[in-house]
């Protein structure tokens, strides 16, 4: 059925017709409006919008409402007031404004370090000292990624991290890190593949570097 509002603010406007269907609510008696003075209800313009959009989401109120108003007689005019409280919360809009340029910023940050860990890295197998500037990036995201909240982040820094340890030939500790993530990852409610496929890429290279130095040590001896 449709129920149509009339609006004084201050002028007479044709408020949109609101749509209820059918099986959400109960029909209203029909009523023919004889000469008589119109009821008028003066409501807050914030409050109705609120009202109307709880009446379209919820089935319940709406069925709720409509039985209160068979109960009364419902007025013929609405009246929207201009509302007497401020609509911003700037406050909240400053704060709100500071974790959003936050994150913008970290966002910024973490993709340069990606890029320069990345380069370090590659060049970390030739060069120790490269190793170890790609160690302390990875160290430097996983600060930024513990700002931004997201542990499967976190764990990939520690598992760029744990490169770096196997670039510099120091195995048990990376192989302590990658079974921690590996399990970790395992544990997961909704499991990141590509986490576990990370940690069981950078278990092969420990492996295969591992059993690279222990045979190239044995040369030597």
């Amino acid at each position: 059925m449709d129920t149509l509002l009339w609006i004084c603010s201050p002028q007479l406007y044709h408020y949109e017709r609101i749509d209820l269907s059918a099986e959400n609510c109960r029909h209203l008696r029909p009523v023919n409006l004889p000469k008589r003075p119109l009821k008028a209800l003066k409501l807050d313009c914030v409050f109705v919008h609120y009202f109307v959009k709880a009446m379209d989401e919820s089935s319940v109120y709406r069925r709720g409402v409509l039985d209160t108003v068979q109960r009364w007689r419902a007025p013929d005019v609405l009246i929207l007031s201009p509302t007497d409280k401020d609509l911003i919360d700037y406050n909240w809009n400053a704060r709100v404004y500071r974790m959003v340029r936050e994150r913008c910023e970290v966002d910024h940050a973490f993709s340069w370090l990606s890029t320069l860990g990345g380069a370090f890295s590659a060049l970390g197998d030739y060069f120790e000292n490269c190793a170890e500037t790609a160690g302390r990036i990875s160290m430097q995201q996983l600060m930024l990624a513990a700002r931004i909240g997201d542990p499967n982040v976190q764990a990939r820094c520690r598992l760029y991290f744990s490169l770096s340890l196997i670039q510099k030939k120091r195995f048990q500790l990376a192989s302590r890190i990658i079974r921690q993530e590996y399990h970790l990852a395992q544990r997961q409610a909704a499991i990141d593949e590509r986490l576990v496929r990370m940690c069981k890429g950078i278990w092969a290279k420990l492996q295969y570097e591992h059993g690279t130095h222990k045979r190239n040590t044995s040369r030597l001896k």
